[in-house]
Formats: C-alpha cells, sequence, structure tokens
C-alpha cells in the first residue's frame, strides 16, 4: 500500500496534529530503529510483523495509523501509531493487530503525553474508513485494592470517543509484580506446591538421568526448537496452529536476547518445555523494569508422573529472577486454577466491540445490542415491582 498523506489536521491546544496511513513494512522501514521499548515483547514489531504475516488472510489489510504532532520550521513528529486490521472484502470491520497468540494489543505512544491525544488518532480513523464494528483490544485494567475498576489510557479513550460499545470478552492475566529476588518469591509460594516439586524431583533422580537446559544462543535453538515441537505434539495440546509463527517470533526474541527456552530431558529425551519472553520498558526515570511472559508450556504424558513441567518452571523462575533480574511474571491469559499457585495477583484484559452509529447497520446493532437489553431489564424490573406491590396489597 502506497503511503496516504490525508489533507486533514486538527487543532489542540494551540498545537496542531494531522493523520497518514502506512503500510506495516512502510512503518518499519521507516520507524524501526526509534520505536520506544514496549511493556511485553508481544507489542514488540517483530510479533507484530509475525502475526500479519501468519495469523491473518490474504484479503486482509494492515494499515498503520499515525498521527504527527506538527510544529513550524520542522519535520511531522510522529506522536503515536496505531496498527489495525482493515477486511478488505466487506470494508466493515477493523480490528486489532492480534491473534490467539496474543494477550494484549495497544497502540504505539512514541511520547510520554501522547496517550492523551489518543482520540485525534480515533476520530481520523473513524471519518477517513467505512466501517460498522471495531474490535480493539484486549487492554489491560488494573483492579484496586478495593475492588474498583482502574481503567488504562486507551480504553479512557477508546469508551469516551464511542459512545455506543459492548465488552466483547474479558480474560484474566495471572501475575505477580515487585519481585525483589528469588528466595523471597519462592518462599511465597504455597507449601503444597512445593513439596510436591520436592517429592517427585527426588523420585525423578532415582529412577532417571535428568538434565534442564535453557536455552539463549541461536547456535543451540534449532535442536532445542525441534525437542520444543516433539513435546508439544505429544502433549494434550497436539500440534500447533502455527509453528512457523512461533518459531519467527523466538528467533526475533533471540536477537535481542529475549529468549528463554527451556527443555527438560529424561533419560536423553524431551520431557517438558516453556517459552519464556523477556521485556525491559524504561519509566521516566530511565529506571528498566524487566518483565517474564510465560507464552508455551508443555510436557509429554509419558513423565507425568515426575511433575515435570513444575520443575522446569521452578528451574526457569529461578533463572529469570535471579540471571535476568525481572521484576515481574505473568502468564498470557486464562485463568486456570494452577497458576495462582505461582503468581498471587491478578489483571483483567478486556476486548471491546464497537458500533458506528451513524449507519442503518450500526443502529441496528446498537438497538440489538444495546438499547434492547436494557429496555428488556427495566421491563422486568418493573413487572417485579409490580407484582410486588400488588402482593403487598
Amino acid at each position: 500500500m502506497a503511503e496516504s498523506l490525508m489533507a486533514e489536521s486538527l487543532m489542540a491546544e494551540g498545537e496542531q496534529f494531522s493523520y497518514r496511513e502506512l503500510s506495516l513494512a512502510e512503518f518499519i522501514n521507516q520507524y524501526e530503529s526509534c520505536v520506544p521499548k514496549a511493556k511485553l515483547f508481544e507489542l514488540t514489531l517483530p510479533w507484530l510483523s509475525a502475526t500479519a504475516e501468519f495469523m491473518h488472510c490474504t484479503s486482509s489489510q494492515v494499515i498503520v495509523h499515525c498521527l504527527y504532532q506538527e510544529n513550524k520550521g520542522q519535520e511531522l513528529a510522529l506522536f503515536l501509531a496505531w496498527p489495525l486490521v482493515h477486511k478488505a472484502s466487506s470494508k466493515a470491520h477493523i480490528s486489532s493487530l492480534t491473534s490467539f497468540y496474543s494477550s494484549v494489543a495497544e497502540p504505539i505512544f512514541f511520547t510520554d503525553t501522547a496517550q492523551q491525544y489518543l482520540s485525534f488518532l480515533l476520530s481520523f480513523i473513524a471519518q477517513n474508513h467505512p466501517w460498522k464494528t471495531m474490535l480493539l483490544g484486549p487492554f489491560t485494567e488494573n483492579y484496586a485494592t478495593e475492588g474498583s475498576v482502574i481503567k488504562s489510557s486507551v480504553t479512557e479513550a477508546l469508551t469516551q470517543y464511542f459512545p455506543y460499545h459492548s465488552i466483547f470478552s474479558k480474560t484474566n492475566n495471572v501475575c505477580q509484580q515487585g519481585i525483589c529476588d528469588y528466595a523471597s518469591y519462592y518462599q511465597q509460594r504455597p507449601s503444597q506446591l512445593k513439596n510436591t516439586i520436592k517429592r517427585r524431583e527426588k523420585k525423578l533422580a532415582r529412577n532417571h538421568p535428568y538434565r534442564i537446559e535453557i536455552i539463549m544462543t541461536l547456535d543451540l535453538f534449532p535442536q532445542a526448537f525441534s525437542a520444543y515441537k516433539y513435546i508439544y505434539q505429544q502433549s494434550w495440546k497436539g500440534d500447533e496452529f502455527s509453528f512457523d509463527f512461533i518459531e519467527k517470533v523466538c528467533l526475533a526474541a533471540l536477537a535481542e536476547n529475549k529468549l528463554r527456552l527451556g527443555i527438560l530431558y529424561v533419560n536423553g529425551e524431551p520431557a517438558a518445555a516453556q517459552l519464556w519472553f523477556l521485556q525491559t520498558a524504561y519509566d521516566n526515570d530511565m529506571v528498566g523494569k524487566t518483565t517474564a511472559s510465560i507464552f508455551k508450556l508443555a510436557y509429554t504424558p509419558k513423565y507425568q508422573e515426575f511433575s515435570v513441567g513444575s520443575i522446569l518452571s521452578l528451574a526457569l523462575s529461578e533463572h529469570v529472577i535471579d540471571q535476568d533480574k525481572v521484576t515481574s511474571i505473568e502468564f498470557g491469559m486464562g485463568s486456570e486454577p494452577y497458576k495462582k499457585d505461582w503468581l498471587s495477583d491478578n489483571r483483567i484484559r478486556k476486548s471491546y466491540l464497537i458500533y458506528n452509529a451513524d449507519g442503518i447497520y450500526g443502529k441496528l446493532r446498537v438497538f440489538r445490542q444495546l438499547l434492547l437489553p436494557r429496555l428488556a431489564k427495566r421491563i422486568i424490573i418493573a413487572f417485579r415491582g409490580k407484582r410486588t406491590f400488588q402482593k403487598g396489597k
């Protein structure tokens, strides 16, 4: 897709913004060297590029929507960018550049103040493209100690700009932040988990020779990745949807020392495998915080009785905390009970379905999905209230 510069511009508090559309390849060629550090590896350009290549059909088009700040006498400064998927067949649906491999999706903010101007980019996108619905997210929303929801700045801008929306999906993100050292992390784990791993590891050592390898270099990757594929196919998970996608993001992470591929061998045979990604983000004071994301877990049923998966998880946890100095660990998505044994916190990630109420299709969707349920609820409440009143009489 050729670069497209829109004539429209907007003014905000003395600042002027303009809008441009780029293909993903154009965006990467122009801005790869200056894209800010992402919070998670799945928000990086290599991950997005692999998603576009392997996880979307050719009838879809990825457009990177860019908002620029105009300064007199200077070149346009890129403020924020949002890669979105446009369905070329219907030209009616826009969605985040994501897949079932991704647990979070966000715009790319090039400055600390860019988030407050997200509504300007949303207006350009909505006005310059025919659309009926947008499926955006997942976005992370934290829960405060009192139980109240702390919305992200993206969610705030999105729901304020688009009044007609509904929550399309809600998933848990099991995590743990503020990790200082492995000893304190291990101490916080449930006694049952620690005792089980100790017993099973002793049992495994008595019966079989085993070893654990944590792969971090390119020369060891091909053999380790073959072992990972073997384990995955032998596990209860069966075949992978796209080993090509997995391999490409792993190689990209390896190139930046962000992959930790753990393999546990029993009798020289691959028995358990895990893929973890590292990502360091910096705050305004340039203090780095490294997060380890647990991406893939698998083990062969043949050695299930020894809890080979848990033994490997503990080894990788110790490595990333002591060696890589991570301050937080997170599972991608899902709320399986076992995850709470490993990580104690929980965040919610939500995806939003946005309706365009300017067209007849959008009006019908708004009425059916939003207004009709509210109307039915009011009727039910009124009917129940009337029956209660009649009984009271």
